[in-house]
This record gives structure tokens, C-alpha cells and sequence, in this order.
């Protein structure tokens, strides 16, 4: 039987030369299918791609490397080499500190909402607590001073399981000053310098052994503080020991740069909104001149037609 000539002739991909499939459409698949097979088994591949922001599904890079540890490690150290040069050597300078404290400082845990807020502090010196805790630190800070000691505070952000280092109080708290760039911008007024003598990340682990009567007076470990808590001098001294001799791997400088970018973008808003607002309020005055400007116009062009009226009115009845 002769076949239709109306019917499409099969494409013919086994042996057909200079086509897509020049050996064949099921062995091109076949070869592909192993190949993709020997590939995707292959460990080095999902650590191929070393920057962080890009996102290629399971050929995506895997930040636990060692690798790219090292290379996010040197990249932070580079930005704070850069930029925050004086930081580099805090934690060094001051490993000594616990053999230097007077027995009249005093010590207070600092807890912070955001770890943005954290970072402010150290790129700018400067911290903030409620108005009741601002009162307890000044008087702590008056208190000390009087008798040659210092005020130490232990940060940690909520529900992050550790503290991010410790700062010395420079000043006492002004209630007439506050700070623009906390992140709950408003709530926090007074200001008081900070000078970090400790950035890194210390577990609350190391400090499970150290408990001190909270305010409410039940005894608790110290991780379980609340802001401004008082810590006994004892129980400081050695948490500055602990912190001071701990060997860090993480620091809240790795995310410096991040924090920097949406300052920076957060200062170029609030720049824009502020040039729009102008605008608009020169706009509106520009548009107030113009009325003003306008009805005056109107009222005196209303005299001089009026005075012409009255000089016609006048002349018509001489005329009678």
C-alpha cells in the first residue's frame, strides 16, 4: 500500500546529517541525561559560585565552606580596614581590662531591640535607654566616678542568645538631647557617649554559671536580665574575664557594611522627602504671592473704575 501523500512525512533524526540531532535525537538525550547526572553528583559544584548575592538554585555557592568563610572574613576585614580603622585592635588593646577595674565600677546589662542600633552605637559613640533606665545609669555614672570607678555595660540584642560586646560610659546621660537614627526613631530621648572596649559575640552559655538577684528579687542567671540590670561587681568582674578571654569567631563588624547601605539609603529618603516637602511648600507659596498678588490687582483696578464711574456720573449731571 503506497503511502498518502497528504500525510507529513516523519522527521527522520537518526542519522541525519548537519541537523540539531546529527547521531540521533535518543542518543543525544541519553548522553544528556548522564551527563547532567555525573554533574549534579559532583561536590565542588555547589561550591562554585563565590558571591554571596546570587542565587543559581542547587549550583548556588554554600556559605558553611570554609572557603567562602575565609573569603567573607577577609572581605570584612577589608571594609573595616577601610573605614572603621580604630576598631580593628579593640578587642587586643584591652584583654588586660579585668586586672585594671577599680572595685567601685559599677556594671549593667544593656538589652537593644535591633542590632542596627548596636551598630549606631559603635559607629557613632552614643547610647540611649527608657527614661527610668537613663536615670539609673546617670546616677550609676555619678555614683562610681565620685570614688574613681567606671560603669561598664554588657549588650545583647532580644532573642539573639548572646552578647555583642561590652562599652565603658563616658558621659552622663543629657535628657535635652537625643539621637535621629535609632530604629524606633522618636521613642528613645537622652544621649550619653560610650566608648566599646569589647565587640564580639559571646554565647550566654559561658555565662550559665553566673546568677545575681534580679530586680523582682527572684535569683536568676545573668542571661535572663532585663535592661539596666545592676550586676554585683563580683559577678562583673568575672563576666569581663570570660568575654576578655573568649576566643570569637563572629562579630557584629561582619555585618558593618550591610548596616552602612541602609543608613545610606535611609539618609537619601528622608533627604528626597525633605526636598519634595520643600518644593511643595514653595509651590504653595509661590501660588499664595500669586493670589494675593492678583486680588490686590483686582481691587485696585475695582477703585480706579470706580472713580472713573463716579467722575462720569458726575459730568452727566453737570450736562442736565
Amino acid at each position: 500500500m503506497e503511502p498518502n501523500s497528504n500525510q507529513p512525512k516523519k522527521e527522520q533524526y537518526r542519522g541525519k546529517r548537519g541537523g540539531r540531532y546529527p547521531r540521533g535525537k535518543k542518543h543525544y538525550q541519553s548522553g544528556y541525561r548522564k551527563n547532567q547526572n555525573y554533574y549534579n553528583n559532583q561536590p565542588y559544584n555547589q561550591n562554585y559560585y563565590p558571591y554571596p548575592h546570587q542565587n543559581f538554585g542547587r549550583y548556588s555557592y554554600n556559605q558553611n565552606s570554609p572557603y567562602m568563610q575565609q573569603q567573607l572574613l577577609y572581605r570584612t576585614e577589608m571594609y573595616i580596614c577601610s573605614r572603621y580603622n580604630n576598631l580593628i585592635d579593640v578587642n587586643t588593646k584591652n584583654v588586660s581590662l579585668p586586672e585594671k577595674l577599680n572595685n567601685n565600677s559599677k556594671f549593667f546589662v544593656i538589652k537593644s531591640f535591633s542590632e542596627e542600633d548596636v551598630h549606631k552605637s559603635i559607629k557613632y559613640g552614643v547610647w540611649s535607654s527608657s527614661k527610668n533606665g537613663n536615670i539609673i545609669l546617670t546616677n550609676a555614672f555619678h555614683a562610681s566616678h565620685e570614688k574613681g570607678g567606671e560603669v561598664y555595660l554588657f549588650f545583647s540584642c532580644n532573642g539573639s542568645g548572646r552578647f555583642v560586646g561590652v562599652a565603658r560610659m563616658k558621659t552622663p546621660c543629657d535628657l535635652n538631647k537625643s539621637f535621629e537614627l535609632w530604629t524606633q526613631d522618636g521613642k528613645w530621648m537622652g544621649l550619653f557617649d560610650v566608648e566599646w572596649v569589647f565587640i564580639k559575640d559571646v554565647p550566654f552559655k559561658e555565662f550559665k554559671d553566673i546568677k545575681i538577684t534580679m530586680k523582682d528579687g527572684e535569683i536568676k542567671p545573668v542571661s535572663n536580665s532585663r535592661d539596666t540590670q545592676e550586676i554585683p561587681f563580683e559577678q562583673g568582674k568575672i563576666m569581663i574575664e570570660k568575654i576578655a578571654q573568649f576566643q570569637n569567631s563572629n562579630t557584629i563588624l561582619e555585618h558593618f557594611e550591610f548596616y552602612d547601605m541602609r543608613q545610606e539609603n535611609y539618609e537619601k529618603n528622608i533627604k528626597a522627602k525633605n526636598n519634595f516637602q520643600n518644593q511643595n511648600q514653595q509651590i504653595n507659596q509661590n501660588n499664595k504671592e500669586k493670589n494675593n498678588n492678583t486680588n490686590n490687582n483686582t481691587e485696585e483696578q475695582n477703585k480706579i473704575n470706580n472713580k472713573q464711574n463716579a467722575i462720569k456720573n458726575e459730568e452727566k449731571k453737570e450736562e442736565k
